[in-house]
């Protein structure tokens, strides 16, 4: 993105660090905590906790190093701004396209986990029409609320999320009773790739950590307060996730034969009441998901047009409702469509592909910056053997991803480029004229 001052008001600093904390706590934990149990079960099997394990040192590696980068800024951005900063305005549009492809394949597996729980309360939604009309009724809704003011966006957001945490923490709290090493899953990984499929499972429920970085330009004190947001917003969400999962295995005599392990855990607690109340619980949560999504994916759309990256109408602002509402019903068509002709596993890839490409890009702006401009503000112990390490493991995963997957996001890149070349090639063409 280009750099242009204007004059205009600075953003409000009103959050605090307990505010940042519980916001990386709230982005993280969504809709893979409900669909991790049961995959990591049927793909990865007697290892499934050592999948969960590696999915925590690979985010712990890319959260400690966007830790350090954070801290050399205090505006509004996150990983794009580094990297325009760090590596100049094309690498700033490539990380930021790389969010919209993430984004948009996240608001679509968000999506499927949604549905799929709405179908243990009506089980007419789990056959393809009921389901595709569910999910465009709901998206239809969403992109109207956000078109109509970002206030409600945000509200309707935040009213969602509220009620996921209750049932998680209970059914998390059984984990610490029910526990058992023995317990654990005896299979063997069903597929070749299962390992590699469980790894991306676990990852896709681990990431959200960046959303501090992104509003570091409404925190009261950035600097001090982003590192320990970061990474305790992190800790706090994967701990939940471990006890989740041992509480799976401590009850349910095969987590994998279930197609909704939280669901039966509450049913094992409470009885028929326990399928209600888990049930509504990832519904809520899930559509609190989509509605964080559709209020913010749109903005990464909307900030590459305002940067002469996409073509002009893409940030046209409603004149009544001053939103950015050609984004929001493009990012919305694109997710309804991606919803309902997706598979899960593809979606997974290419969530996986996008966001580890992207937070890459913050790892090596650290080396970088280290280089050009020395320690940073909160320095990261060593920073550079962790940054490369962190470099490795996005480098790995990717490799081990579906090429299919890998393949298309290449093309997307590519035509993003393509589109970018031809938005500047033809606003010089209106300067000359």
């Amino acid at each position: 993105m280009n750099s242009v001052t204007v004059d205009r008001p600075r953003l409000y600093r009103g959050l605090g660090r307990f505010d940042v904390i519980s916001l990386t706590v709230n982005s993280v934990v969504g809709a893979g905590v409900f669909a991790m149990p049961a995959g990591l079960a049927i793909s990865s099997g007697r290892w499934s906790l050592a999948v969960v394990f590696a999915a925590f040192l690979v985010v712990a590696l890319l959260a400690l190093t966007l830790a350090e980068v954070a801290s050399r800024f205090d505006v509004t951005g996150g990983p794009q701004y580094y990297a325009q900063v760090t590596f100049g305005p094309l690498s700033g549009f490539t990380v930021g396209w790389l969010f919209v492809l993430s984004s948009l394949a996240s608001t679509a597996l968000i999506a499927q986990v949604m549905l799929d729980y709405a179908a243990a309360l009506w089980p007419s939604l789990a056959a393809p029409w009921p389901r595709a009309s569910a999910i465009t009724v709901f998206m239809i809704v969403l992109a109207a609320v956000n078109v109509r003011s970002v206030t409600r966006g945000a509200g309707f957001g935040n009213l969602l999320t509220i009620a996921k945490m209750l049932p998680l923490g209970l059914v998390a709290l059984a984990g610490l009773w029910f526990a058992g090493w023995n317990n654990i899953p005896a299979t063997e990984p069903r597929q070749p790739d299962g390992l590699s499929d469980a790894l991306q499972i676990a990852i896709f429920a681990c990431v959200g950590f960046h959303v501090a970085a992104v509003v570091a330009g409404e925190m009261r004190d950035p600097r001090r307060d982003l590192p320990v947001s970061i990474l305790g917003g992190l800790g706090i969400a994967c701990l939940l996730y471990l006890f989740l999962m041992l509480a799976c295995f401590g009850v349910l005599p095969d987590t994998a034969a279930s197609a909704l392990p939280l669901v039966d855990v509450a049913k094992a607690f409470v009885g028929p009441a326990g399928v209600t109340l888990m049930a509504a619980a990832a519904i809520v949560s899930c559509a609190g998901g989509l509605a964080v999504q559709m209020l913010v994916g749109p903005r990464y759309v909307y900030a590459l047009g305002a940067a002469g990256d996409l073509p002009r109408p893409i940030m046209v602002v409603h004149d009544a409702f001053r939103t950015p509402h050609v984004a929001i019903i493009w990012f919305a068509a694109i997710s309804w469509l991606l919803t309902i002709t997706g598979t899960f596993k593809y979606l997974l890839a290419i969530f996986v592909i996008s966001r580890m490409l992207a937070h890459g890009s913050t790892s090596a702006a650290l080396i970088v910056l280290r280089r050009r401009k020395g320690p940073a503000p909160i320095p990261l112990p060593g920073g550079v053997p962790i940054a490369i390490a962190s470099l490795l493991c996005c480098a790995g995963i990717v490799l081990t991803t579906d090429w299919k997957a890998v393949r298309d996001v290449a093309i997307a890149l590519v035509a993003g480029f393509a589109i970018r070349a031809w938005v500047r090639w033809a606003a010089v063409r209106r300067r000359i004229s």
